[in-house]
């Protein structure tokens, strides 16, 4: 009997786990029944024939983090990957994400994303690296000492400064302003928020 319950537990939260993201009751259920895997397969009818392949497979880590997520094609080969690794505290610092290619023109994508934080767990740095470890793309943020966001760098391939947003925080925590300038410094956006209580 509770074979056959964990079955179906498993088989409806790998269902809700396939859909990209997770919460924390999912967390919740991976972490009480230390769930390291789950496959999930399907099976198909055509021309009146099953067949059954696998489509997902997702893992955890000690902490019912997702450290991989598999999708397959019907054939078998593999579709898309993520790897994810977290600090001790938690907060995803590395993930790299590999998708096959599909159709001409669409190349394979294979790329890594590297994380920093702070001591508040503000993440402060985002790098992204194409599948040869060239710098594709790099953001930065910095936070008040309330730590709400307060500015944002984006740079390019080059590590040359293509855009800056400074956020205007009131007293309350409420963002106010939001200026965007480009990489020469020119503002080009000023959006003014106005709360009714």
């Amino acid at each position: 009997m509770n074979r056959i319950f964990l079955a179906c537990i498993t088989l409806i939260f790998s269902f809700s786990v396939s859909i990209y993201s997770q919460n924390k009751k999912e967390k919740k259920e991976v972490k009480s029944f230390k769930i390291k895997s789950i496959t999930e397969t399907i099976t198909e009818i055509e021309n009146g024939k099953e067949a059954t392949r696998k489509d997902i497979y997702t893992a955890f880590d000690k902490n019912a983090n997702i450290i991989e997520k598999e999708s397959y094609k019907k054939d078998g080969s593999l579709k898309h990957k993520e790897t994810t690794r977290y600090d001790s505290k938690g907060n995803k610092i590395e993930e790299t994400i590999f998708d096959a290619a599909e159709v001409a023109p669409k190349p394979e994508k294979n790329v890594k994303h590297v994380a920093k934080y702070d001591a508040n767990n503000n993440k402060t740095e985002d790098i992204e690296y194409d599948g040869s470890g060239r710098l594709i793309h790099k953001m930065q943020y910095s936070y008040n000492s309330k730590g709400d966001k307060v500015l944002e760098v984006e740079f390019n391939t080059d590590g040359k400064l293509i855009k800056k947003t400074i956020y205007i925080i009131d007293s309350k925590g409420l963002r106010v302003e939001k200026k965007e300038y480009d990489g020469a410094n020119t503002l080009l956006t000023d959006r003014k928020y106005q709360y009714q209580f």
